[in-house]
């Protein structure tokens, strides 16, 4: 009977023990079901992390946040590097920023070639832009007004020519855009033009203006590129001393003529972020733009000009903003910049001026931003039409004046105090008072 009794408690112990073995399983089985709706609801909040098998922080994407192991946030982290940047945190596209420098007439008389000669008979004029050389080679744009032609040989006044070794000099300044539109480019008949093309540019100038080698390059827009930025350049002279081109030949220099002038701005200018025009112009000596000055100045900005650039009075004129008639439209106008280097003889002609501008274009390159003005220079040379040099006038001395060869010529001897009252007389405001 005892051993009956034992064999029935076993059977209820086993009957007991698979019950609960079935229990455990079922409720096991339920909560699997109700993790999986957890984890199913927890992918659909943005910005829940998880743990991978790494240990590794990640965000739903599945991008690293940081390490869990022993890495703990640093108090000087920006928030950006903890998870993926805010769109509002982006950066901002910078703006482009343009340097232009620009130079008056280099007006090489005879002796300043006879003093560059070398003893083994080649020509060195480095060293008349020595000391403005940092400033044009900074720039990302640096204009020279080449008066007289480079055709190899030396003449004086009236018909000047020059050695093509100016050329390398002012490759070595860093100027990288040359006019040759004045009127002096037929000094030497065409074959002088023809020469000074060539030696120019067998140089490494950018863009070389107002006189071509052929008919098709004379048609062919002007454009240089400079950070992003397409700039677009035209240039005119308003004679060539009476000399003319021969017929048929007419496009191998740009005269100053209201139509084709308005006709070639509304050509380039859908071509270029910014139009830069070279005017050959005005009266000599005059340190007041002339009325015809003002008028071709007002057609190109009617017609999209930015920027004119006067020579050819050998003075200094003002530099001036200009307003379309319609009132949309502003161009900046330096009247003119004067003699850059010359052997003349009049006082005022010693003073020049390099004009600087910075410009500032948005993503889209609309100009957002500009300020322009003049750094005064002084053309210095001794009593034996020797050592010729430019000198920015924030530099010069009374001593410089006072051995300066023109007092041998002018009426009265040069001073310091007659240039800055010049440079102020004319200038103004837009005298620079630094170098940007």
């Amino acid at each position: 009977m005892k051993k009956i009794a034992i064999l029935l408690l076993l059977i209820c112990f086993v009957v007991t023990a698979a019950c609960v073995r079935i229990l455990v399983t079922d409720n096991s089985a339920r909560l699997d079901d109700n993790s999986d709706s957890v984890s199913d609801k927890n992918d659909n909040n943005a910005g829940d992390i998880s743990i991978d098998d790494n240990n590794e922080v990640k965000d739903p994407a599945g991008d690293d946040i940081g390490n869990t192991d022993t890495e703990t946030p640093d108090n000087n982290t920006d928030a950006g590097d903890q998870g993926a940047q805010d769109p509002d945190d982006t950066e901002e596209p910078k703006n482009k920023i343009v340097k232009i420098v620009a130079a008056g007439d280099n007006l090489l008389h005879n002796t300043i070639s006879f003093d560059a000669k070398q003893e083994d008979g080649t020509y060195d004029f480095s060293s008349i832009y020595t000391r403005i050389a940092p400033i044009t080679s900074a720039a990302d744009i640096s204009f020279i007004n080449q008066e007289i032609m480079l055709t190899g040989k030396i003449s004086g006044y009236p018909r000047m020519e020059a050695p093509a070794e100016v050329a390398d000099a002012l490759i070595g300044a860093g100027f990288n855009v040359i006019n040759l539109a004045t009127n002096h480019t037929l000094d030497k008949g065409e074959d002088g033009l023809a020469a000074c093309l060539k030696n120019v540019k067998e140089r490494d100038f950018e863009a070389v203006l107002g006189a071509y080698e052929t008919e098709e390059e004379s048609k062919t827009p002007i454009l240089l590129e400079k950070n992003g930025v397409t700039f677009g350049f035209l240039s005119y002279t308003y004679d060539m001393n009476g000399y003319t081109l021969s017929e048929g030949n007419e496009w191998k220099v740009d005269l100053i003529n209201m139509s084709k002038m308005k006709q070639d701005v509304r050509n380039i200018r859908p071509l270029c972020d910014y139009l830069i025009v070279s005017m050959h112009w005005g009266t000599e000596y005059m340190t007041t733009p002339s009325d015809d000055q003002r008028n071709l100045a007002q057609l190109l900005c009617d017609n999209g000009a930015d920027l004119i650039i006067g020579t050819h009075p050998h003075v200094l004129q003002p530099l001036e903003t200009i307003t379309s008639t319609n009132g949309e439209r502003q161009t900046v106008c330096a009247w003119s910049l004067g003699n850059f280097i010359s052997n003349q003889h009049k006082l005022s002609t010693m003073l020049g001026g390099m004009l600087q501008v910075e410009l500032e274009f948005d993503e889209d390159n609309n100009p957002v931003g500009i300020r322009a003005n003049i750094i005064p220079t002084v053309t210095q040379y001794d009593d034996d039409a020797k050592n010729y040099e430019i000198y920015l006038l924030s530099e010069y001395t009374e001593d410089l004046a006072a051995v300066h060869g023109i007092r041998l010529h002018a009426s009265e001897p040069l001073s310091l105090a007659f240039l800055n009252e010049l440079a102020q007389s004319v200038l103004g405001d837009s005298i620079a008072d630094e170098i940007y």
